[in-house]
């Protein structure tokens, strides 16, 4: 067993299992120092981004468009290939860590079998082939136990910054150039914010009622644009 561990086809293996003992020795190392690696959120996350993009209107204004974008909703989706192998239920490194365990044990057992059987190990990117579904199942199964036992700690919170690019209601007041008036708006979450916020144009005026697009601009004023 040892030459298959010290065999240069089995490197692929023997430096997954070296980085998990790497790992292995920096978690003790934060345990003492009273953290640890372990507990470090790793879900994918969601993206807020908040794009600045300047228009030359009529008004010659300069528009700060948000734009939210959640994880959840790109292609790679809870259901999809993240949430098949379990990178979604549990923090990254805890995955990973399984992963590289499953792939480099399930290497080293498949060299060696291939030593005893054929005399010779197999070419290292034919067995890290092989090896690659054993470490995705293996870390699929270890994720989806470590869940089930994991409290969560997902939240629904989402930032007033980010609120641009949702639609609302004028709920108090006349929205006019100078004299903002309050709207009250549902992030993608359901959750319900309140905002000042005064018409995008000069000249318009939005009265309550009026189902309003949201657009922040960069001093932090939300801006609508009316779409009753």
């Amino acid at each position: 067993m040892t030459e298959v561990i010290f065999n240069a086809q089995s490197y692929p293996f023997t430096i997954a299992l070296a980085v998990v003992f790497g790992l292995f020795l920096l978690e003790i190392i934060s345990l003492i120092l009273g953290g640890s690696l372990l507990s470090l959120k790793g879900d994918a996350p969601d993206l807020d981004v908040d794009l600045d993009a300047d228009f030359d209107l009529a008004m010659d204004m300069d528009v700060d468009l948000d734009v939210d974008l959640d994880a959840g909703d790109l292609a790679v989706a809870s259901t999809g290939l993240l949430g098949w192998i379990g990178i979604r239920e549990v923090p990254f490194l805890i995955w990973l860590v399984s992963f590289l365990t499953m792939f480099g044990l399930a290497g080293m057992v498949l060299q060696n079998g291939a030593a005893g059987i054929f005399g010779a190990a197999l070419p290292a990117w034919l067995a890290s082939l092989v090896a690659l579904p054993a470490g995705l199942f293996g870390a699929r199964f270890i994720a989806r136990i470590i869940a089930t036992i994991m409290p969560k700690h997902q939240s629904s919170a989402m930032r007033k910054r980010f609120l641009g690019g949702h639609h609302g209601t004028i709920t108090q007041g006349v929205a006019r150039r100078g004299k903002p008036a309050e709207a009250k708006i549902k992030d993608r979450f359901g959750n319900t914010h309140y905002l000042r916020v005064e018409p995008l144009d000069d000249k318009d005026s939005i009265p309550k009622g009026a189902a309003v697009h949201v657009i922040r601009k960069k001093d932090g004023m939300f801006y609508v644009v009316d779409i009753s």
